[in-house]
């Protein structure tokens, strides 16, 4: 009875000034967490966590980005935050909730693996949702259990499906170099401020497509295939089908924006509404660089006619990319999509090797930009009948989408027939020759098999490995520090 009247007269502090957390000036009020102030215990200087500020993101769906790991006397840990500016800043209940969230599942996962695991987690009744990104690193000698979480509001849910596929080739990348900043000897402040740069960077392209990206509904035009434009039929026809070639990746190069986004806008009519909500357009008041996997970008060139292209970000992307340069009436493809995945792969690994040792080199890429001229007649065919059509009721907008339509028929049945052949164990049909393949699904020239190879890979990825024979390389599984060097 005496101790139970002890514990009732004891008073325990509420976190706050005192708990260990550095306190930073709010613009906006926070969102209030669903557990309140019920149930908060004091938290421990062990507990505290740095916070930073990124800034110069006009259009973000997200509130947060958290970075915490595994303790193994504590449990999850939260030891950084980066808000985002002008964006609701998370109560400190939802991140700590988050942080159990994310790492309390990983505890029997196997640490000796450079996987990058994906987690997506709905959570209704705290009104966000969490993509998170879960990830083996070593730091001051001890392999450890790492995790990135984005914090989203469930209002912007649909925002972020849209460009699902890019965050996650961009936070794959950030990771991997993140995980090399750990495992140096010498992590520190200055290494933490070039992840934020690399956050930043990464939000400022996804704001990007709010800015610039492309409308719903595309009208001809606005487009080259309008009768008032000048463009050449041959060269249209060549854009167009090494766009289909090249998996929708393309770059328009040019010196007058309109011109620019008139052929961007051509190239959207090729593609479907998913990809569009990936694509952006060029504008003259403000210029992004090149962002990797982005379905279609343009460049705008300086005034001595160069331009700005990286290739290891080129070659980072998951598909080959097509570089159409308007002025010069020139179509080139970055890679094949054979030598593609191992040019990634070297890219990668050169990448991290550079930031390991702190030596900046600018390697050369052998295989690189190959010649768009393939001969084909889907997209010929397509353009002669597309001419004598009328402009007016959106007649050609609707015969292009039904192009697409029976592009996706086709690609379907290349899928199929490649599923039976591989069950009656013909495998080394492909590798051997296609002409049988062309032959059955009437596909006479070239451009018309990698037009539809391109389509199908989307519906059954790894279909390209079959028919142009496997590589063992491994894009999505970079190898581990130690590997590396």
């Amino acid at each position: 009875m005496n101790s139970e009247k002890k514990f009732r007269h004891l008073d325990l502090p509420s976190g706050g000034s005192g708990s260990g957390v550095m306190e930073i000036s709010k613009s906006k009020p926070n969102r209030s967490g669903s557990l309140g102030d019920r149930g908060s215990t004091p938290l421990s200087p062990s507990s505290a966590y740095a916070q930073k500020m990124l800034f110069d993101v006009p259009h973000s769906f997200m509130d947060a980005i958290l970075f915490c790991h595994w303790d193994n006397i504590l449990g999850p840990r939260l030891e950084h935050v980066w808000y985002v500016n002008d964006r609701p800043q998370p109560h400190l209940n939802i991140l700590r909730f988050i942080t159990s969230q994310v790492l309390s599942g990983e505890i029997c996962r196997e640490l000796e693996t450079s996987r990058i695991d994906f987690k997506f987690c709905d959570i209704p009744d705290k009104g966000v949702v969490i993509p998170s990104f879960v990830f083996s690193a070593q730091r001051g000698g001890d392999l450890g259990l790492h995790a990135m979480a984005l914090v989203i509001p469930n209002s912007e849910l649909s925002v972020f499906l849209q460009v699902n596929t890019i965050v996650q080739s961009w936070f794959n990348r950030i990771i991997s170099k993140f995980r090399v900043l750990l495992e140096k000897k010498s992590f520190g402040e200055e290494d933490m401020q070039t992840m934020s740069d690399w956050l930043s960077t990464c939000l400022q392209m996804l704001s990007s497509l709010h800015e610039a990206g492309m409308p719903h509904t595309i009208h001809l035009s606005y487009t080259a295939l309008c009768p008032s434009c000048n463009l050449e039929q041959d060269f249209l026809q060549q854009a167009i089908a090494s766009h289909l070639m090249t998996f929708g990746r393309s770059i328009v190069v040019g010196r007058v924006a309109d011109r620019v986004n008139k052929v961007i806008h051509t190239l959207a009519l090729f593609s479907w509404e998913s990809e569009r909500a990936c694509s952006r357009q060029v504008t003259e008041e403000k210029q992004w660089p090149y962002a990797h996997d982005l379905h279609i970008q343009g460049i705008l060139k300086h005034k001595d006619g160069s331009y700005d292209l990286p290739l290891r970000d080129l070659l980072y992307s998951k598909f080959p990319s097509t570089i159409i340069d308007v002025q010069k009436r020139d179509v080139k493809q970055s890679s094949s999509i054979s030598d593609h995945p191992h040019l990634s792969q070297t890219a990668a690994v050169e990448e991290l090797t550079q930031l390991y040792t702190d030596r900046a080199h600018q390697p050369s890429y052998t295989g690189m930009f190959q010649s768009a001229d393939v001969p084909e007649t889907l997209v010929k065919t397509l353009l002669d009948e597309l001419h004598k059509l009328p402009v007016q009721s959106g007649i050609r907008e609707a015969f292009v989408t039904q192009f697409m339509h029976l592009l996706q028929r086709k690609a379907l049945t290349l899928v199929t027939h490649v599923e039976v052949e591989l069950q009656r164990g013909s495998q080394s049909l492909f590798r051997g020759g296609l002409k049988k393949l062309r032959h059955d699904l009437n596909l006479p020239l070239e451009g018309d098999l990698r037009i539809v190879m391109a389509a199908a890979e989307k519906l059954k990825p790894g279909l390209c490995n079959i028919l142009l024979g496997e590589r063992r390389y491994d894009t999505e599984y970079l190898p581990n520090v130690p590997d590396v060097f």
